[in-house]
């Protein structure tokens, strides 16, 4: 395996395992989750879906178990990227505008990103989500680049 490839794979790997324990934590406390989620929709997205949080909180752990499934299967992991980097373009978009411009009852204090397990300040959500961003998008930038390469028999094997 090439250099590029075993990056390429060690990203998978870590981006997977990132998204998996998120996931797992977050469902684990799923109403305190939602309640961070609560907190978000209020304030950002003016209360319309604030009924829904305990919905959404399940959607977003559900979405993120099937990403970091994803990226742990290499015949899946260019969607993997994609729908990562999609996911956390927003993540980036939400938690930098709860950093930088935070709302008139100050920063939401806990981002949930890893439900009560791991508790993190607005910047440190927001330093998190622009590395995982970076790595995301390295990932689909590795995996063109991969496919530019030869083929070896477990790459034929896998389409």
């Amino acid at each position: 395996m090439n250099r590029m490839k075993f990056i390429h794979r060690f990203l998978s790997l870590i981006l997977g395992v990132v998204f998996i324990f998120s996931s797992v934590t977050k469902a684990i406390g799923l109403d305190v989750f939602a309640g961070e989620v609560g907190l978000y929709l209020e304030i950002y997205f003016d209360g319309w879906l604030s009924d829904y949080s305990v919905h959404v909180a399940g959607i977003v752990c559900l979405a993120e178990l099937l990403i970091g499934v994803f990226f742990l299967i290499p015949r899946f992991c260019l969607y993997a990227n994609i729908a990562a980097l999609i996911a956390l373009s927003f993540f980036v978009c939400l938690t930098g505008d709860n950093y930088l411009n935070p709302s008139i009852i100050g920063p939401i204090e806990s981002c949930g990103c890893f439900g009560e397990l791991i508790h993190f300040t607005p910047l440190e959500a927001f330093v998190k989500s622009c590395v995982l961003w970076v790595f995301a998008l390295g990932g689909i930038i590795m995996y063109k680049s991969n496919r530019h390469n030869t083929t070896t028999d477990f790459d034929n094997i896998m389409k």
